[in-house]
């Protein structure tokens, strides 16, 4: 049968993308961490993590997940927790970043400010081999993150945490430190910096034009979040109103309510569904108690005595025009009053700009904002860079450590005439969504909830509400991954166009289409691994390394020197879909109560070749044991009949080679069920000794 001699893998999808990572700013590898904790590879995952997220315990916490909203699960029930995946390996785990160079450079680079943006690129150019300095006006770092997002939602010590690597990579902050008060652009120079990236974000909200915003009452919202995330209190009424829809003005409320007024109303432009933040934090102020007022635009506020006593408000007729630009339209004659005593204005944030004085040529824009080369974050004037939200205007936290890291590449590549280039952000076109078809093979699971705090004991502290995925949970959310893109692909010079992946492919992927020889494996493969193992040609195997279907563990095992002393050695092959963590050692009953079994897993054993098996017998081990789910908890559904086939094919390859069968089992067990495990294991050992010493050989 013909072949095709330009290439060695089908090329038709290697290029497509998970939609996850290709909506992340930073093109997180989200599905590849989310498949590593799914196998319990937790340091593996977190320095995966790492390695492309400076800050990941305050990103796992506070990020809007856009990954979130493109992954494929939202097809079958619930999207993956990518970001409270995240937080759960930086909150339990610890992995050195890997540095990318052994280079060390001369020049020094001076960064000016410590937030997403300055942070990241700090630790970008320091892995580069850069030495880098930030210079920070408050006494902490974390910009924003510390000013503005309340403890409840991002405790500090996750922000410390998250800089520790940053300083232990060589970088260095100065605090207290102020451009255009304690230092100059001039005085930078002076000192020996080559380069100055600016990423001082936007520190100052944005006011309302309007009859009455400077009564006594009326508070700027980055103003009050910070003096309360300061000093854990700050002077407010009992009937507190909140201006604006943003993730800002729900955080402004949801301080406010731990300040015990009264009340506690938010009044926005937006309609429920327009309102510019996750549906996620508008619940959570809804749940604990914050009134919304939805399109609803404000005319004026009302005074009594110099005090604010309420809001005229009008009613929204549209937010946005038909071009989709800002530009509200109200009702005449609709106005309503919503009564306060005190107000928080949280409609947006704007730059303190007063440090380019006396620097000439940087260009910035009308609304305040330094403008740069979207490509490199390049100002206009040479040497001096910028990114982050003084650049964005208003952007999320990812956003600007995605500007951080391209001004770092972009950095170098200026510094060293090169042409650094980060894969990442190549151009890819994402792996398409589901066909609707496919969907209803796909077993449904349910998403993990985050535990969380109390309605009752949340609103008298300003402690984390949410307690984090613990090792049962963070594994089952990891395991509903469908590893989109990265499951099996077909070898065109292999193939020999038999249809035996096509007959049994339980989700009905691989395909042969009209004209072609081969068969083809699209975006849809579940990664059950049947095709790979049933393939009489051996043209199929996974994309990613992650799925080794058991090899490099088996390997590992018997590179152990102490192995051979254990008899009775029984190899125990098990399906990771069906086997939970204990919370407190991340090992299993099996684990602690069995030292002559050593675990294989697999996250679905319909991916492990019965030579697999064999090999295990021919290292050294005196059984081999494989337990799978029933039917009607399998991850795959319809894996039982292949495992059990591929079983009796093993006991008969044993059988011609003169081998005691009872040293292979195969049982089917329940989910969670440990005890059964260890029950059958148990026995085994205890068969296995009374076999004679000829029959253990």
């Amino acid at each position: 049968m013909a072949t095709n001699t330009t290439c060695t893998k089908s090329d038709k999808n290697m290029n497509e993308e998970a939609p996850c990572i290709l909506a992340c700013p930073i093109r997180q590898d989200a599905r590849d961490y989310v498949q590593l904790i799914a196998r319990g590879r937790f340091n593996e995952a977190f320095r995966l993590v790492r390695e492309r997220n400076p800050l990941p315990s305050a990103c796992g916490r506070i990020c809007t997940h856009p990954c979130e909203t493109k992954c494929r699960r939202n097809s079958t029930e619930a999207p993956i927790a990518i970001a409270w995946l995240k937080r759960f390996l930086g909150d339990n785990y610890s992995e050195e970043t890997r540095k990318t160079t052994t280079e060390k450079y001369p020049e020094k680079i001076a960064v000016i400010g410590a937030g997403p943006a300055s942070l990241a690129a700090a630790n970008d150019l320091a892995l580069l081999g850069y030495s880098c300095t930030i210079f920070e006006s408050n006494p902490t770092p974390g910009g924003m993150l510390r000013m503005g997002v309340p403890t409840y939602r991002l405790p500090r010590m996750a922000i410390d945490k998250d800089v520790e690597y940053i300083k232990k990579l060589g970088v260095e902050i100065k605090y207290n430190t102020t451009l255009g008060v304690d230092i100059t652009f001039d005085s930078l120079k002076k000192d020996g910096y080559s380069v100055i990236f600016i990423g001082v974000g936007l520190l100052e909200s944005r006011s309302l034009n309007i009859e009455g915003v400077n009564l006594d009452g009326v508070l700027k919202g980055v103003t009050f979040l910070n003096e309360v995330n300061t000093t854990g209190r700050a002077r407010i009424g009992r009937n507190v109103l909140v201006i604006g829809g943003g993730a800002v003005a729900m955080d402004c409320a949801r301080t406010a309510l731990r300040l015990k007024p009264d009340k506690v109303s938010v009044a926005c432009l937006e309609s429920r569904k327009e309102m510019p933040t996750t549906d996620f934090e508008i619940e959570e102020a809804v749940h604990e108690g914050v009134i919304l007022n939805n399109s609803v635009g404000p005319k004026r506020i009302l005074g009594k005595g110099g005090r604010v006593c309420g809001l005229e408000t009008l009613k929204v007729k549209y937010v946005f025009d038909d071009q989709k630009r800002f530009n509200p339209a109200f009702h005449e004659g609709s106005e309503s009053v919503i009564e306060a005593d005190t107000i928080i204005l949280a409609i947006g944030q704007m730059s303190n700009l007063s440090f380019l004085k006396g620097q000439e040529g940087i260009q910035v824009t009308r609304g305040g904002t330094i403008i740069a080369n979207p490509n490199t974050l390049s100002t206009s004037v040479h040497g001096i860079y910028a990114g982050g939200d003084v650049v964005l205007g208003r952007g999320t936290m990812t956003e600007g450590m995605a500007q951080g890291k391209k001004a770092a590449i972009a950095i170098h590549n200026a510094l060293r005439n090169a042409s650094l280039k980060d894969a990442k952000w190549a151009e890819k076109p994402a792996v398409p969504d589901l066909a609707s078809s496919r969907i209803p093979l796909i077993r449904k699971e349910q998403k993990q909830e985050m535990p969380a705090m109390s309605l009752d004991k949340r609103l008298s502290n300003f402690d984390e509400v949410e307690f984090g995925f613990l090792h049962n949970a963070a594994v089952r959310e990891a395991q509903r991954c469908m590893n989109c893109g990265a499951g099996a692909i077909v070898d065109d010079n292999l193939c020999v166009g038999c249809i035996t992946c096509v007959r049994v492919c339980p989700f009905e992927v691989p395909k042969i289409k009209r004209g072609d020889t081969t068969a083809y494996i699209d975006g849809d493969c579940q990664s059950c691994g049947l095709c790979i193992v049933e393939c009489p040609a051996k043209a199929i195997s996974f994309k990613t390394s992650y799925e080794d279907r058991g090899k490099d563990t088996l390997e590992t095992i018997f590179q152990d020197k102490f192995i051979q002393g254990i008899k009775p050695l029984i190899i125990h092959f098990y399906c990771q879909y069906g086997e939970y963590y204990n919370e407190d050692t991340t090992t299993t009953a099996g684990d602690l109560l069995l030292k002559n079994v050593k675990r294989v897993g697999v996250l679905g054993l319909g991916k492990v070749d019965p030579s697999l098996y064999l090999r295990a017998f021919e290292l050294g081990a005196h059984g081999v044991l494989v337990t799978a789910c029933k039917d009607d908890t399998c991850h795959f559904c319809k894996e039982r009949e292949w495992i059990e086939r591929r079983a009796k094919y093993t006991t008969h390859l044993l059988a011609g080679l003169g081998m005691d069968t009872r040293r292979f089992k195969t049982h089917f067990v329940s989910l969670q069920d440990d005890k059964e495990i260890v029950e059958i294991s148990f026995n085994m050992i205890e068969e296995l000794r009374n076999l004679t010493e000829a029959q253990m050989r």
